[in-house]
């Protein structure tokens, strides 16, 4: 983008000659396009960020209960957007499936957080510039590692396997994917995942007192 800035004078003073003159604009050095006494035509380029929208469909479990997507830009603790949608009608599967919509969000790069009760939150990387960006998301159940929307003793077992060293679904995915599954397996939230997750999500299926409830 370009632009023309008339400068002139005050009576009394002048602008120098062209190679003697320095402007700059927000930054940017100006050039002299043209001179007529007191009056200095100047020509700078600028860059300007063009706004558009995130938008799409969260994937989640349990209930209706509503659904926030939130974008960070990189160092904030704040989120710049962020909006809170109903978490949608339950589908023949189990899943419930919103649908959001952030409009004019300027152009740049963000965290965008996905979140919802008793679900792991879960973070995505957006870049937004020029159209509208498309980004769908899925959140899991804290505890139930396969995804599936049940917390049951198949991730339970998942969690005793992966903690003796077998084979399990922890090696499944990309790597977003296995860092997710992660979270989501540390029931206790104590950076280790390990019996006593399993053994919450084992007191939940049979109907004892679990911190998932």
């Amino acid at each position: 983008v370009y632009k023309r800035q008339i400068l002139q004078c005050e009576e009394g003073y002048y602008i120098a000659d062209d190679e003697e003159l320095d402007a700059y604009v927000n930054g940017e050095k100006a050039y002299v396009s043209a001179q007529d006494g007191n009056r200095t035509t100047l020509t700078v380029g600028y860059s300007v960020p063009v706004a558009s929208g995130v938008r799409g469909q969260v994937v989640s479990f349990h209930d209706g209960s509503d659904v926030t997507v939130s974008l960070f830009v990189d160092g904030s603790a704040e989120p710049k957007y962020t909006v809170a949608v109903p978490g949608g009608t339950k589908d023949s599967s189990g899943k419930y499936t919103a649908v959001y919509d952030i409009p004019s969000v300027t152009a740049g790069i963000y965290t965008v957080q996905v979140s919802k009760k008793k679900h792991v939150t879960r973070e995505y990387t957006v870049t937004v510039g020029g159209n509208v960006k498309t980004l769908n998301a899925e959140i899991w159940l804290l505890g139930d590692v396969n995804g599936d929307g049940i917390r049951d003793m198949t991730d339970a077992v998942q969690i005793r396997r992966k903690f003796n060293g077998k084979i399990s679904v922890f090696s499944k995915g990309d790597a977003e994917t296995k860092a997710y599954r992660l979270k989501v397996a540390n029931v206790y939230t104590d950076s280790s995942i390990d019996t006593t997750d399993s053994g919450q999500i084992q007191r939940l299926f049979n109907g004892k007192s679990s911190v998932l409830h």
